[in-house]
């Protein structure tokens, strides 16, 4: 019977039944042929195919039995298998022959007896190419205790290839997701228990007992577990708990009239597609008003991490790049808000501190219970005490802790923290201090000096692959910021299709902002950049130099289209918002440099291009007709020789030319 640890609580109950066995029968399920750890098992679970076959091979005719592979389940299980015809489809594949003709047989031990199929003389010729024969093995009733060997042994009593050719084969393969072979089986595999409930006030915890030969893969690959009170299925997430090779799933029911009432309880488990254990119930509870109970199912042993699902995970990551004693510093502050089951174990972890009284996982047991006391510890409630000690102990713990813990890589995520000048552990527990299934934080800030100039691993993915994930995906957000003398210089993202990436460039720093949605453990990338102060490459001195370049060469061109035709520098100067958006949009320093000086390169040739404007007078249009006045004398205009006529005796006199606008000045 599972319990719950409520010291201070009049309300806590039982019914008055006892956990009743809802399903101890055979079942008929697939068996997939699966090497695991070196050793050729059965397995009911499909996703614990591999990507790549297991395989033998035959490269000349067999005239002589010889075993192909030897299967077995982990360990029996306790039942009756009935009679019934049990079958093995065994992948092949025929290489370089037109065919062959095989004589393959298949044995089953159950306990002390044996059962033999042979392939049927109709399916003993298998042409060219790969498919799947099936060998039918008869079984008899047998009574299977708990130290009974099951397994399946493949055998090639001959093998006769047809035309073949140099290299000709046949290779039987199994274990992958391509070539998933399989024996369909009738055979006790699995217990469900409905535990005796416990009543918590107005609040019912109803449980399954789930036990198998498979331990934790029973939970973690199933298709579904289920659990419905008067065909009401329970929605929300249960609480898991290994006990042994026994896993404990416990649903909160909050649906209780109230005073003494009979409650119909029926579970569904689905091992595998199609095949669904189902079993029902009835217990008599009572239950009392007491406002929702004392906060949720409370486990006496270490709850589990995951049940396949995965935990809800954030990431937000704030980082400043600035210099510090003449030397670059990068200063992150990583806060990861954690849900689900995982936020669950990490709470009922934290009221456990130093707890040698049950047995813990390695990762908890190393705690130490600095401060401590023993009314503090398993109280359902989450003190200062605690939280101080768990503070205190990950700045050196917290390598093993988010490892081992929560399925992390601590340096891909936090940087080396091992260089740093200063970090520091916060936990929140966002108003909740209870032992419950509430999200909680978990804060990183650090100062790390790093190499001006190097190559510098700003992120990268940092979810260690696990068979059962703990994480059922995860979002990230970054932002990352410049000083004013401080650069990246570029920063460059080896898998775009995974994350997005804004990098901007101000003349008082860069901006990065970095964000991926529901990504998985599988997901792989890594950012790099080269931090650095070189003026060259800061914000503020590289905008200077942009200026600089860009007002020289302007200023140049100009100078030189004083008497000349300016239409085209001016036309030009369109290029100017083009290099401070390259500028902006953080292209990298000497590109943004090397552009800004081809540029002013532009303008400087343009300008010695364009045509004089008297030379473009003359060719393109006629000059002025002149006004002149015959009784009076005229000077040619030395710029363009149009006559100009002369109207005073008074000297000096300053006159405009008719025909190109130059102000003649005439002194005598």
């Amino acid at each position: 019977m599972f319990a719950i640890f409520l010291p201070s609580n009049a309300f806590v109950g039982v019914s008055s039944a006892e956990d009743i066995t809802v399903w101890n029968d055979s079942v008929e399920a697939d068996l997939y042929l699966i090497e695991s750890g070196g050793n050729s098992i059965l397995n009911p679970f499909e996703d614990l195919l591999a990507e790549t076959p297991t395989s033998a091979s035959f490269e000349t005719a067999l005239t002589s039995s010889e075993q192909i592979e030897k299967w077995t389940l982990p360990s029996a299980w306790s039942g009756v298998v009935p009679d019934d015809t049990w079958s093995l489809d065994i992948y092949y594949e025929v290489s370089d022959a037109g065919g062959a003709q095989l004589n393959l047989s298949a044995t089953v031990t159950i306990g002390g007896s044996t059962f033999t199929g042979y392939l049927d003389q109709g399916s003993s010729f298998v042409a060219a190419g790969s498919g799947f024969v099936t060998i039918d093995i008869p079984v008899e009733s047998v009574t299977v205790s708990g130290t009974s060997e099951v397994s399946l042994t493949l055998s090639a009593r001959t093998i006769v290839f047809s035309v073949p050719s140099s290299g000709a084969s046949i290779e039987f393969l199994w274990g992958s997701v391509e070539e998933p072979s399989k024996i369909s089986a009738n055979l006790p595999l699995v217990d469900l228990t409905l535990e005796e409930p416990v009543v918590d006030g107005d609040v019912v915890y109803l449980g399954l007992r789930i036990e198998s030969p498979f331990g934790m893969e029973a939970l973690v690959f199933s298709d579904s577990i289920s659990l419905s009170v008067g065909n009401i299925l329970i929605e929300t997430d249960p609480t898991e708990v290994s006990e042994g090779d026994a896993i404990l799933v416990i649903w909160t029911w909050d649906g209780a009239s109230g005073g003494v009432e009979t409650i119909d309880i029926s579970t569904e488990y689905v091992l595998q597609a199609g095949v669904k254990l189902t079993g029902s119930t009835t217990f008599e509870i009572e239950t009392f008003d007491s406002n929702g109970g004392s906060g949720g199912y409370y486990p006496l042993n270490e709850p589990l991490r995951s049940s396949g699902r995965g935990s809800p995970l954030s990431i937000t990551i704030d980082m400043a790049l600035e210099t510090r004693d003449s030397s670059l510093h990068l200063s992150r502050s990583t806060t990861l808000e954690i849900g689900g089951e995982m936020a669950f174990w990490m709470r009922w972890g934290l009221d456990h501190i130093g707890d040698e009284t049950i047995p813990l996982s390695p990762v908890l047991k190393n705690f130490q219970s600095d401060g401590v006391t023993d009314d503090e510890r398993g109280s359902r409630v989450i003190e200062s005490p605690e939280v101080n000690a768990f503070e205190g102990f990950m700045e050196s713990y917290y390598i093993t802790y988010f490892q081992t813990g929560l399925g992390i890589e601590s340096e891909e995520l936090l940087g080396d923290l091992s260089k740093s000048v200063t970090f520091a552990i916060t936990l929140d527990l966002l108003g909740e201090e209870r032992v419950k299934n509430a999200p909680l934080t978990l804060r990183i800030d650090s100062l790390t000096p790093i190499e001006d100039g190097g190559n510098y691993n700003l992120l990268r993915s940092f979810i260690k692959s696990q068979p059962s994930p703990l994480w059922s995906g995860y979002d990230l957000t970054a932002s990352v910021s410049t000083s004013i003398m401080t650069s990246f210089t570029i920063v460059e993202l080896d898998a775009s299709d995974l994350l997005e990436i804004e990098y901007l460039r101000f003349p008082w720093g860069e901006m990065v902002t970095i964000t991926g949605e529901d990504l998985t453990q599988s997901d792989e990338f890594t950012i790099r950049t080269v931090p650095t102060s070189s003026p060259l490459h800061a914000p503020l001195g590289l905008t200077v130099l942009v200026v600089i370049i860009l007002a020289g060469g302007l200023f140049c061109a100009f100078r030189i289209v004083r008497q000349r035709n300016r239409y085209p520098l001016l036309i030009e100067t369109i290029l100017i918002p083009m290099v401070f958006l390259m500028h902006f949009f953080a292209y990298p320093p000497l590109f943004v440099i090397s552009t800004s000086g081809g540029v002013a390169l532009i303008w400087l040739a343009t300008a010695l291009a364009s045509p004089t404007v008297a030379t473009g007078a003359a060719k393109d249009a006629p000059a002025k007709a002149p006004n002149i006045v015959t009784s009076f004398p005229t000077i040619n205009c030395p710029q363009c020789g149009t006559p100009n006529p002369v109207t005073s005796n008074e000297r000096p006199i300053r006159l405009e030319c008719t025909g190109c606008g130059r102000v003649i000045k005439i002194v005598a």
